[in-house]
């Protein structure tokens, strides 16, 4: 009876051991994609693959963002707000630096356009999800990406053409 409860104790133990042992953990696919992107973006000359880097860049972000705001984790929705909005301004200054005319050569402009059409309506999602108190980092985001769209699609098709989102 003794051996029993002793083997009993030692399993018991052991059990506790393994369960404090914290399981190998793999490195979130997303943190380290955002990673290799911003390595590639580093390495990228032509202005169009910077600017669809950038744009793979601000659309991990977005996923990030949207998992800050379903943990709770106002911070860190703020900081993945603050990297989106300066990704898809860095995006929108290589273009118009090229010096390209938008309308002839449209390729990165239009990807750009394309991609936050689709930015615009996932923030306009994201934003509510969260109380009107809290939405006011995801509206200036929503704003910003708006706001470059638009000169995206002024550049694209001239003026008179653009319709507002």
């Amino acid at each position: 009876m003794k051996q029993f409860m002793l083997a009993v104790l030692a399993l018991s133990l052991a059990s506790c051991a393994i369960h404090a042992i914290p399981a190998f953990q793999e490195p979130d696919k997303r943190l380290v994609n955002l990673q290799k992107e911003k390595d590639r973006l580093n390495r990228a000359t032509d202005p169009v693959q910077r600017t669809k880097t950038q744009i793979k860049i601000s659309e991990i972000l977005l996923v990030l963002t949207s998992d800050a705001v379903r943990t709770g984790d106002l911070p860190g929705m703020q900081e993945r707000l603050d990297d989106y909005v300066a990704a898809i301004q860095d995006a929108q200054k290589t273009m118009m630096k090229t010096g390209r005319d938008a309308h002839k050569k449209p390729g990165g402009f239009r990807d750009l356009e394309i991609a936050l059409r689709r930015h615009v309506n996932r923030l306009k999602d994201i934003g509510d999800a969260l109380t009107f108190e809290e939405r006011d980092p995801v509206q200036k985001a929503r704003d910003e990406a708006a706001r470059i769209r638009e000169e995206l699609l002024k550049a694209l098709f001239g003026g008179p053409n653009v319709t507002p989102i």
